[in-house]
């Protein structure tokens, strides 16, 4: 089995257990994409597709919000975000479906509210890899992601060359 076609199996399984509803697989294509339900803008590299005012569930839970990121034609990465309160029921859906994870928790800055730690969890599927993080750009808001492992390690590489004596900034 191909490196997209499992990762679209991940998906799927997280989606079709939880009852998500257009929950779109990592490596699918931009063109495919139905347009109507999202608001999109190209840069030189990435097309960024936002739900656009639509009100729906991952995991069974509200989502405020769902960001795809495309480079060139395919889907390399998805976004979701839930409320914070949510986070350990969304962790506890995703440790039941796919065991337990792995524990990155990072020291982040947050302005007013000073150092906070953000919990972070990684599920790794072969080539896949679904991360949930605590704090998301705001201490209000949780996101889960779903991405390759290359993407991760570039991530998680970019988040290291901005800490300043172990910490990030929020």
């Amino acid at each position: 089995m191909s490196a997209r076609h499992c990762t679209v199996l991940f998906l799927l399984i997280a989606g079709a257990a939880s009852g998500a509803q257009d929950i779109e697989a990592l490596g699918s294509r931009l063109s495919d994409l139905d347009r109507s339900l999202y608001s999109c803008a190209e840069t030189s590299a990435h097309t960024l597709c936002r739900a656009a005012g639509k009100s729906f569930e991952h995991l069974g839970l509200p989502v405020l919000g769902m960001t795809l990121e495309y480079r060139g034609e395919l889907l390399n990465q998805t976004t979701v975000l839930f409320d914070e309160a949510r986070f350990a029921e969304v962790e506890g859906h995703l440790t039941a479906r796919f065991g337990a994870p792995e524990i990155q928790d990072e020291q982040l800055r947050s302005g007013m509210a000073g150092a906070i730690v953000n919990r972070v969890r990684v599920w790794r599927r072969d080539r896949d890899i679904a991360m949930l993080e605590q704090f998301y750009g705001k201490i209000t808001r949780s996101a889960l992601r779903y991405l390759t492992s290359d993407d991760f390690r570039e991530l998680m590489r970019a988040r290291d060359a901005v800490r300043v004596r172990g910490t990030r900034d929020l």
